[in-house]
């Protein structure tokens, strides 16, 4: 499975949350996992709905490119309405104090660790394949 495609995004993001969760249950308790698990599920599922939309757009922009210009306003009205939502949301869940702030935060940043951890992987399997004798010349340098 390719490291960088949607599916094994949307896992790894999952399986980001789930390690995130249980040490931030065994570092500091429930309540802090408690805020790690909402942040979670509020960004993994704002990053799925960015990953919808967007598909959506490039293929109807495909489809009809004479509405292209509509379809990307539509986009950026989405994209605006899912950020106003998500912001709405955290704000409620600070303001009246239903999750740890510190947990929400860390919750919150899964996706964004997911991806970088995701990179880091591909940037190393570059690197070792470059580092690799057997993928350059069939003439050893000496």
């Amino acid at each position: 499975m390719e490291l960088l495609s949607s599916r094994c995004m949307k896992i790894a993001n999952w399986v980001v949350l789930g390690l995130l969760v249980a040490a931030g249950y065994l570092a500091s308790g429930r309540e802090f996992a408690l805020g790690v698990l909402v942040g979670g599920l509020l960004v993994v599922a704002n990053f799925h709905l960015l990953h919808r939309f967007l598909k959506g757009t490039l293929e109807k922009a495909q489809i009809e490119p004479e509405s292209r210009g509509r379809t990307q306003a539509f986009f950026a009205a989405k994209q605006f309405l899912r950020f106003t939502g998500m912001m709405v949301v955290v704000f409620l869940l600070i303001r009246y104090g239903w999750v740890n702030v510190l947990g929400l935060v860390v919750g919150l940043s899964t996706v964004a660790l997911t991806l970088t951890l995701l990179g880091l992987n591909e940037a190393t399997k570059i690197k070792n394949k470059e580092a690799d004798p057997s993928h350059g010349t069939s003439h050893p340098l000496s």
